[in-house]
């Protein structure tokens, strides 16, 4: 028996199959970049917990910041600790959401989620392709990085004011409203806020804040590859598909196929 798993930043799905499948184990998410390795550590003791009784005998792990070495092996010594004896095989999200959608097709593979990433996939192995460079400094399209656009908006008043009233009141922003925005963990808050902006993304400001947010996506990461096929994974991908779309039009970028969750695809490419 296999477990394929396809690990974000913010969720981990986690597929058991044999022939078909068996089990659908969602999880918290995990990147070694981001958090401490206790959390993959705590989210294994409990998928394990749960698969005890099965033979696992192969782990298609596909992980978000799994782009070198030492973040490789920091995630292969812990499934190691809890699936001993199971041939382990890992790899980045990445070259997963490739799997999943091109197949043996050819195109540009981007995710847009909690964080973006993309490539140049030639329908075998990833051919090349523009470093995301993490939120601090990169991440154009992200949820992050929507959110980071979008607080500085609202706290400068430049977006329309029925979207501003609702956002002080969905926040319950105060005086001390920065030092929550400077607090160590204030990723998640900031990422949290593309829930706000789905929901009321027909707002002319917001589709205005949108347009400029995904035309510097296609300027700083897409044209650069110079393709014209291109296909997406991610929430962010998939909540905004018509915003992007309207975009990739003006660009002349075909987008082939959208996916939320490539996990399902890639049973399929592990699961002849």
């Amino acid at each position: 028996m296999k477990i394929i798993a396809d690990v974000g930043g913010t969720r981990g799905r986690w597929i058991l199959v044999d022939k078909t499948i068996i089990k659908k184990i969602e999880t918290a998410g995990y990147n070694p970049y981001l958090n401490n390795p206790s959390l993959l550590d705590n989210i294994l003791y409990s998928l394990r917990s749960q698969t005890k009784t099965l033979n696992i005998n192969q782990i298609f792990y596909y992980g978000a910041g799994i782009n070198n070495r030492e973040t490789k092996d920091i995630v292969k010594k812990l499934l190691n600790n809890h699936f001993k004896k199971t041939q382990l095989d890992i790899f980045s999200d990445l070259l997963g959401s490739c799997r999943a959608l091109c197949n043996k097709k050819k195109g540009i593979v981007s995710i847009l989620g909690t964080g973006s990433n993309s490539c140049y996939y030639n329908g075998d192995k990833i051919e090349r392709q523009i470093n995301s460079l993490g939120y601090l400094i990169g991440d154009e399209g992200s949820a992050y990085t929507l959110g980071k656009k979008f607080i500085k908006m609202v706290l400068r008043n430049e977006l329309s004011k029925e979207v501003i009233k609702k956002f002080y009141d969905y926040e319950k922003i105060d005086d001390n409203y920065l030092k929550k925005i400077y607090s160590k963990n204030s990723y998640k808050m900031i990422t949290n806020f593309s829930k706000f902006i789905i929901k009321y993304k027909d707002d002319i400001s917001l589709k205005s804040l949108l347009k400029l947010h995904f035309d510097k996506y296609f300027k700083e990461i897409i044209l650069k590859y110079n393709k014209k096929e291109l296909y997406l994974t991610g929430s962010i991908a998939h909540y905004f598909e018509s915003e992007i779309r309207e975009v990739s039009e003006n660009y002349k970028i075909n987008i082939i196929q959208i996916e939320k969750d490539p996990i399902d695809h890639l049973v399929n490419y592990h699961v002849k």
